[in-house]
């Protein structure tokens, strides 16, 4: 994703920067992300981007791949999430970057998500997101709608 195919969307969101409370952004290097996860992302910047998703606690929790009374935990505790948790999101960060990117607005790219698809076997791109794999084919898919193929 060039950062001409961030101009086009209706309203750019910078997700990584919301997920990470403002650290770093879509155009900063792999060593400071790495820096980000290692610390961890606090509860409140999770819950910025999960709102700025339109999602509730549930689709992040799903999405994430962890409970929603793990996430309440972080809450009460105030702790930043741990390392698979914080790397889950900043990657959740950068593909909805480029959804959104592609689809113009969060509820166009959540629609997608949520519809099901040949590529997916039928199912919604959602319920593979919470893996990497999982986000690396509806990335693919997502190249392959820029380049003309259906989905």
């Amino acid at each position: 994703m060039n950062k001409c195919n961030l101009k086009k969307a209706d309203s750019y969101i910078d997700f990584i920067k919301i997920v990470t409370g403002g650290k770093i952004t879509y155009s900063s290097n792999p060593l400071d992300e790495m820096e980000i996860i290692s610390s961890g992302i606090m509860f409140n910047d999770a819950i910025l981007f999960r709102q700025s998703l339109h999602w509730n606690v549930t689709l992040l929790a799903e999405a994430t791949g962890i409970s929603v009374k793990a996430i309440e935990r972080h809450q009460k505790s105030n702790k930043p999430f741990n390392l698979s948790t914080s790397q889950s999101m900043l990657e959740l960060a950068k593909l909805s970057l480029f959804g959104v990117s592609y689809f113009y607005n969060v509820n166009r790219w959540n629609y997608w998500l949520s519809t099901p698809h040949i590529q997916f076997d039928g199912h919604k791109p959602f319920s593979v997101i919470n893996t990497i794999r999982g986000r690396e084919l509806i990335k693919r898919t997502i190249r392959g709608l820029e380049q003309g193929f259906s989905a």
